[in-house]
């Protein structure tokens, strides 16, 4: 569910207004969009194209309502996808790789590790994200790595789903998001009695079977509560997941459990039915399991209710049954059944598919990407009342081929009352989405430069004091602070975390002028990054997101800094951070006196000041530089004054001073540099943020 505004409605007040009086009252009402994917597939499991919005129709709550958002995402038409922005969480696919350690054995997962590194490495397109996590009813459900596009992470976790721990803190390794334990059951089984030789006498043969009935009965009580452990995990997990944007696939890969636990036994009939029907019409009805011939109550309750989680978060569960081609007899026993309808059960309950009998795995994997080729993404608008609450949805389509399946999410909830873990999965999503977030103010400046091995990259963020110290309950402020360097592969290639705690009696003056600056390093391979900076505020989770584009050069590559403007002494707290890579001097110096610059520059309409462009591999005699200010007007030549340039062994700094004055108005508008290459079409293009005040 996205949120577009806060709409004051004031509709008494409107009329007293107009009136000449004053208004009495006024509401406040939360105006959200619900985004609605959805996929159609024929009877042979091939996605429906070509439909219009005029098939579809949404029921919210019993009502019809009208769909403000029709957007048809075609992941198999390369055309289409180049014209969806990546950063709509529709046009993204996200795959949660589930191993199930209670119902599977060794020699299945082993099947299933190699099927899911398959399609994390050869299936998955560079815009789909996938997690991979563990379902163990004795020890919880694990998330081993957040939603993400980095495969070499995914594939770690893959290896070794068991016992994986992630170091990167948005990547949730080793959480168990629910913490749960099985309850003990000690009940003693009877042991048979040692009746001798011979045969049995009437009374002796009825002792025994009323022992075999109650062992029976012990063991699918304690079978049941497994099933029953997993159904609350799997819904749990799906309540957590509502904190993803857009639909999610669950692919649970597992050899199921016994279906009669959940529904009962099936019709055919067995010497136990015949015995059962027996002992009822001789009234011994206390015999008689009901929960065995007709199925567990309790245990259908626990079904729906976490069919309920999925349809609200909009989380569909497909199961892969990893046992492969199942045998309906044994040469010990004979015929049995040998049935993977538990794993249908769960499935079917959340609009998702069962694919069974391969023994190749992979083949079931490709299965589940054709399905979801095609996604019709519907959108209404709707208001918020209470937070947490659930509302339900249906979707009719018209104009579909006989035997045509459609799955959607069944259901919302309101935004609010959230995990902790929920909240941390949001993280993860700003991250891996780009999604703005702006209550906390930050800039970042990303300094690439040319090293022997990887290249030195310096980080600066800046980080709005006011925004910090809104809200303070005490004397100290902290801040999470997350950088990540993500390549043209969506692999993590670097990061830093850090905790920032900041005295605000001691830093009041710092908060009041400028903030909190943060210096850190990546050290990262010559190539193409985006570098995203996230900074939260654990007691309020107020945010502030940057993303900026870098690439990095090679050792010997020309390579131009962005203008380094220095700030006021005084105005920000400094914090050093993690400082990753080769080790050498402080990278931002003039004549040997060290200075930081400043990740948005801010200067006053008719204030001089000066800045500093860095070049590597290339002398002052080798290159001519241009300077231009783009603002919403349009781009103007700038006229920088050069007023000093300094030769190192592998650097030249050209020292500039500048006067905005006539030439952009106050506002905010961006400063570039191009660095040209004498005698080639070599160019470098720098640039920074500039801030003009009156």
């Amino acid at each position: 569910m996205r949120r577009l505004s806060r709409i004051a409605l004031a509709l008494a007040a409107s009329a007293t207004a107009a009136l000449g009086q004053p208004s009495k009252l006024s509401e406040t009402v939360n105006v959200h969009v619900v985004e609605v994917p959805v996929t159609v597939i024929d009877r042979d499991g091939n996605p429906v194209r070509g439909l219009t919005k005029a098939n579809f129709e949404i029921i919210e709550q019993g009502k019809a309502r009208e769909i403000t958002i029709f957007d048809p995402v075609d992941f198999a038409n390369n055309q289409t996808m180049q014209k969806t922005s990546p950063l709509n969480p529709a046009a993204r696919r996200s795959f949660l790789l589930l191993f199930d350690m209670s119902f599977s054995s060794p020699n299945g997962r082993a099947k299933a590790q190699d099927a899911a590194r398959a399609f994390v490495a050869k299936t998955m397109t560079r815009r789909d994200l996938a997690a991979v996590g563990t379902i163990d009813i004795d020890h919880g459900f694990r998330l081993l790595t957040s939603f993400t596009t980095d495969r070499t992470a995914l594939v770690k976790a893959i290896a070794n789903p068991s016992s994986f721990v992630s170091g990167d803190p948005l990547q949730l390794g080793a959480l168990d998001v629910i913490s749960a334990t099985m309850p003990e059951v000690n009940a003693p089984l009877t042991p048979a009695a040692d009746l001798g030789p011979g045969r049995l006498s009437g009374e002796a043969l009825e002792s025994v079977k009323d022992i075999a009935r109650l062992e029976k009965r012990l063991n699918d009580n304690y079978a049941r509560m497994r099933v029953e452990k997993e159904m609350t995990m799997l819904g749990g997990l799906a309540r957590t997941l509502r904190a993803v944007p857009g639909q999610k696939q669950v692919v649970l890969m597992s050899e199921g459990f016994d279906a009669r636990l959940v529904q009962g036994r099936d019709a055919r009939v067995t010497d136990e039915v015949k015995e059962e029907m027996e002992t009822a019409t001789a009234g011994e009805f206390w015999k008689v399991d009901f929960d065995a011939r007709f199925g567990s109550t309790t245990t259908l309750t626990l079904l729906d209710r976490m069919a309920r989680f999925f349809r609200g978060s909009d989380v569909v569960l497909h199961a892969i049954d990893i046992q492969g081609l199942r045998v309906q007899n044994d040469l010990q026993a004979g015929s049995k059944v040998n049935s993977n309808e538990g794993l249908y059960l769960l499935s079917k309950v959340t609009g998702g598919s069962l694919f069974q009998h391969a023994n190749d795995i992979t083949t079931d994997f490709n299965k589940l990407m054709k399905q979801q080729e095609v996604v019709y993404v519907l959108g209404f608008r709707a208001s918020s009342t209470t937070p947490g609450k659930f509302h339900d949805l249906k979707v009719k389509v018209k104009g579909l081929p006989g035997g045509s399946n459609v799955s959607y999410r069944g259901g919302y909830y309101e935004s609010g009352a959230e995990n902790a873990v929920e909240r941390t999965l949001t993280n993860a999503e700003v991250i891996m989405n780009d999604i703005p977030e702006n209550d906390v103010r930050i800039a970042t400046l990303v300094a690439p430069m040319p090293g022997k091995s990887n290249g030195q990259v310096p980080v600066i963020v800046e980080i709005n004091g006011a925004d910090l110290a809104q809200g303070a309950n005490s004397s100290t402020v902290s801040a999470d602070l997350y950088v990540y360097a993500f390549d043209d592969e969506g692999v993590v290639r670097d990061r830093v975390f850090q905790r920032l705690t900041i005295d605000t009696a001691k830093a009041g003056d710092q908060l009041k002028n400028g903030g909190v600056k943060y210096y850190g390093t990546l050290s990262l391979p010559a190539g193409k990054y985006a570098i995203k900076s996230l900074v939260r505020l654990p007691g309020s989770e107020r945010k502030g997101f940057s993303r900026t584009d870098v690439s990095v050069p090679g050792v010997d590559d020309i390579a131009v800094l962005p203008p380094l403007f220095t700030d006021r002494p005084g105005q920000w707290l400094m914090v050093k951070g993690v400082l990753h890579g080769e080790s050498g001097p402080f990278p931002f110096q003039i004549n040997g006196e060290p200075f930081m610059p400043s990740a948005v520059a801010h200067m006053r309409n008719g204030e001089k000041r000066q800045f500093a462009v860095f070049v590597y591999n290339a002398t002052a005699d080798e290159m001519t530089w241009e300077a231009t200010l783009t603002d919403p007007a349009g781009t103007r030549t700038a006229a920088p004054t050069l007023v000093r340039q300094l030769q190192g062994d592998f650097v030249t700094k050209l020292v500039f001073q500048y006067d905005a004055a006539g030439v952009v108005g106050p506002g905010t508008t961006t400063l570039d540099i191009v660095i040209h290459k004498k005698g080639s079409s070599d160019a470098r293009r720098a640039s920074v943020p500039l801030v003009v005040t009156n």
